[in-house]
C-alpha cells in the first residue's frame, strides 16, 4: 500500500505490473473460455494507445465504449485509460434512445462499440464509429479492430494527460429521469482503487469474481482497477449466473466475490449447491449498490458459511464506507447493519438541516469529502460543475457510532412528510420485511388531499404465498403507530430497477396511481 500511496498513472502501472507478473492471469472470462496475462494486457493497451496516438486524440477528449463483458472491452477500457484519454462506458443493455442521450451529452471523439451492435451514426456524428469482435485477441478476420490494432507497436511510454486531467466519465445509474454525467480526474480514480486495496486488504495471492456491468463505477473501482494495481487475478463473467456460480468459485480458487443484494436474495429463495467448507480459499462476498437487509444478511451466512462485507458508495462519492474484512475474525465486534468505516482517503461528515456538524449516533444528512472523490458534474455544453470542496450532499441520512461505523437510516428526498410529520420510508419497509409471506417491500409517498402526502407500499410476495392488505395493516399495527401505518398497500410481481439493482420510485408512483384509477 505505501508503495502505490503516491500518485503514478496508469502507462506506468500496466508496465511495471507486466514486468512483475509477466504471464501471470490478470482477467479471465468464464463465459469466453479465455485469459490475458498481465504482459498481454500491456502490450495490447500499448497498441491501442498507439492508435489513439495515430487520431491525434488530446487530453480530456473522450471516447465512448459500448460492448459486452469481454476482455477485448475491458483491454479498450484500460488502453483509453493508458493513452490518457477520458473513457466513457456505456451500458451495452440500455436501450438505443439513452445510448444516443448519453452520447449527445458526452461528445466523443470515437465510440468503440460490440460489431453485433448497430446504429444510426446520423443520430450522433462521432468523428469514428469503430466496432470490435468479442473474439478480437483470438485473431479477428482483416480489418477487424483487433487484429488490425498487431500493426501498432506494443511499445507506449509517451502518455498525454495529467493527474487533474479526467480519467473517467461515467453516468449515474437513472433512479432519476434523466441519468448525471460524473467525472473523475485521473487522480481521484487511483485513490479510489487504492481506498479499496487499502480497505479490503487485497494483494497478489487474491482472485476476484465480479459479474456486474464494466460500465458501472462500482467494478472499475471493486475489481477491475485493484486487480490491476495488486496483481490479483479477476474472474469477470459477462453476468451473473446461478446455475454456474458455485461452479466459478470451485474452479477458479475465488477469494473475494462481489456480490449485490439481489444476488443475495436469490441465492436465499432458490439455494444453491454451495457451502464455504467447499471453497476453503473464499474470504468474503460483498455486498453494494443497493441496501441489504441485516435479516437477510443473517440468513445467508447461516445458510452458507459465507460472511457478507457490508460496503456503500456512488458514482459522485466513489466508497463512503466499507467493512473490513478482519472483523469476521471477531465475531462479537461485527456492526450488523452498518457500511463500516470511511476508507483511507474518504471523510464522512454527518450534518443537519443548518449544516451543523453532529456528534456519535446523531441522525442527520452524510456529506462526503476526500482526495478519492469525483470532481463533478459534466453537463451537455461541456461546462463542470465541481462537487464543493467542503463535501458533497448524499441525500443520504445516517448517523456514524461512537467507533466510527456509518449506519444509513433513509433518503433525506425519500422521507414522507405527512400533515407535517416526518416519516422513515425504510422503518416501514423493514417491518414490512419482518412478515413471513413478504419476499422484498418498498415504502415510498405518494400525492394525499388532505395530509399532502400519505404512505404507500408495494410488496412481492414469497412463491405459493397470498396475503391481503388486511393481513399487511394488521401486521404493521404491532409496531407501527396509527400515522406510519401504509394507506394503500399494492401487491406486485416485481419492481421496476435500474441495472444495477435500485428501484425506480417514480415508476411505482405510476403503478400506484393506475390502481388508484382503477378502484375508483
Amino acid at each position: 500500500m505505501e508503495q502505490l500511496g503516491k500518485y503514478r498513472n496508469i502507462n506506468t502501472i500496466l508496465s511495471e505490473q507486466a514486468k512483475r507478473y509477466g504471464r501471470k492471469v490478470y482477467i479471465t472470462n468464464p463465459d469466453q473460455e479465455k485469459s490475458v496475462s498481465f504482459a498481454q494486457t500491456a502490450h495490447w493497451c500499448n497498441r491501442i494507445a498507439n492508435y489513439l496516438k495515430q487520431q491525434g486524440i488530446r487530453p480530456s477528449e473522450k471516447i465512448s465504449l459500448v460492448g459486452e463483458n469481454t476482455i477485448e472491452t475491458l483491454l479498450l477500457f484500460l488502453g483509453v485509460l493508458n493513452y490518457g484519454a477520458t473513457i466513457c462506458p456505456i451500458n451495452v443493455e440500455e436501450s438505443k434512445e439513452n445510448v444516443y442521450r448519453v452520447l449527445n451529452h458526452a461528445k466523443p471523439i470515437i465510440v468503440f462499440h460490440g460489431e453485433d451492435l448497430t446504429f444510426d451514426k446520423a443520430r450522433y456524428p462521432a468523428d469514428l464509429w469503430v466496432p470490435y469482435s468479442y473474439s478480437g485477441i483470438n485473431g479477428g478476420r482483416k480489418g477487424e479492430l483487433f487484429s488490425s490494432l498487431k500493426k501498432y507497436s506494443p511499445v507506449f511510454n509517451s502518455p498525454v494527460g495529467a493527474k487533474d486531467d479526467l480519467a473517467t466519465l461515467v453516468f449515474t445509474s437513472g433512479t432519476t429521469s434523466t441519468p448525471k454525467g460524473v467525472v473523475s480526474t485521473r487522480e481521484s480514480f487511483y485513490y479510489m482503487h487504492l481506498d479499496t486495496i487499502d480497505r479490503l486488504k487485497i494483494t497478489d495471492r487474491d482472485v476476484i469474481l465480479d459479474y456486474r456491468a464494466y460500465n458501472w463505477n462500482s467494478p472499475q473501482i471493486l475489481s477491475i482497477m485493484p486487480s490491476l494495481f495488486t496483481g490479483a487475478t479477476l474472474v469477470y463473467a459477462r453476468g451473473f449466473s446461478r446455475s454456474r456460480f458455485p461452479q466459478w468459485l470451485k474452479k477458479y480458487g475465488v477469494t473475494i466475490c462481489v456480490g449485490v443484494p439481489t444476488v443475495i436474495n436469490m441465492l436465499l429463495e432458490r439455494e444453491v449447491e454451495l457451502h464455504k467448507r467447499d471453497i476453503p480459499s473464499l474470504r468474503f462476498m460483498t455486498s453494494s449498490s443497493a441496501p441489504l437487509l441485516v435479516r437477510n444478511q443473517l440468513a445467508f451466512e447461516e445458510k452458507y458459511g459465507i460472511p457478507i462485507n457490508q460496503q456503500a458508495g456512488s458514482s459522485e462519492t466513489a466508497w463512503m464506507a466499507l467493512n473490513d474484512p478482519e472483523d469476521f475474525m471477531h465475531p462479537e465486534a461485527r456492526k450488523f447493519g452498518s457500511i463500516g468505516k470511511p476508507p483511507r482517503y474518504k471523510e464522512v461528515l454527518i450534518l443537519d438541516d443548518d449544516g451543523k456538524r453532529l456528534g456519535p449516533s446523531e441522525e442527520g444528512e452524510l456529506v462526503i469529502r476526500g482526495k478519492s472523490m469525483g470532481l463533478g458534474y459534466l453537463w451537455e455544453d461541456g461546462s463542470i460543475s465541481k462537487f464543493p470542496a467542503d463535501g458533497f450532499h448524499t441525500g443520504d441520512l445516517g448517523y456514524v457510532d461512537k467507533d466510527g461505523y456509518v449506519f444509513i437510516t433513509g433518503r433525506k428526498k425519500d422521507q414522507i412528510i405527512r400533515g407535517g410529520v416526518k416519516i422513515s420510508p425504510l422503518e416501514i419497509t423493514s417491518w414490512l420485511m419482518e412478515h413471513p409471506a413478504v419476499l422484498e417491500a418498498v415504502t415510498i409517498g405518494v400525492p394525499d388531499k388532505i395530509y399532502g402526502e400519505d404512505v404507500a407500499s408495494f410488496i412481492i410476495a414469497k412463491e405459493g404465498q397470498t396475503i391481503s392488505q388486511e393481513v399487511i395493516i394488521s401486521h404493521c399495527k404491532n409496531k407501527l403507530p396509527d400515522f406510519k401505518l401504509p394507506k394503500t398497500v399494492c401487491f406486485v410481481l416485481d419492481f421496476p430497477k435500474t441495472h444495477s439493482g435500485k428501484v425506480v420510485k417514480r415508476e411505482l408512483v405510476k403503478i400506484w396511481e393506475e390502481m388508484q384509477a382503477k378502484t375508483a
